[in-house]
């Protein structure tokens, strides 16, 4: 038997209660509304998930918040994104600046790009919250209001 967890692009699970409701923040125009709308059809109280695939995702869940859909108690930053996840960090400076210093590095055998790799870790170890701005990968656990 394997954990549901175990599997690659599941891994936030353990960060969520397991009777959590997953809720993906679509793209496009009205991909706020549309999650907001999706959350507002829950009870009261139903622990969520908001699991954000792209770049911007920290903005784009203070304005899911923002309508009251969701309170939320913990954000959670995917490196290097959500459905490659190598390590998922909690969104405040001291925990991005122990995971940019400890974990990130330049990918193995990048020959070309190497230069290019080197200087985005550095970049991010001198300004870790930019890793939660820029990370292709964002967990949001709430719960409904």
């Amino acid at each position: 038997m394997t954990a549901h967890w175990t599997t690659p692009g599941q891994r936030w699970g353990l960060l969520a209660p397991r009777e959590a409701v997953t809720v993906d923040v679509r793209s496009g125009l009205l991909a706020v509304r549309r999650t907001a709308a999706e959350l507002r059809a829950l009870p009261a109280g139903t622990p969520v998930v908001l699991l954000d695939h792209r770049p911007g995702g920290r903005l784009r869940v203070r304005r899911i918040a923002a309508t009251g859909s969701i309170v939320v108690d913990r954000q959670y930053v995917a490196l290097p994104s959500l459905r490659r996840a190598i390590v998922v960090v909690e969104d405040s400076t001291d925990a991005l600046r122990w995971a940019c210093w400890s974990l990130v590095t330049p990918p193995p055998g990048v020959t070309r790009a190497h230069a290019l790799a080197d200087a985005a870790v550095k970049f991010l170890r001198r300004r870790p919250g930019a890793a939660g701005s820029l990370a292709a990968g964002r967990v949001a656990v709430g719960r409904t209001p």
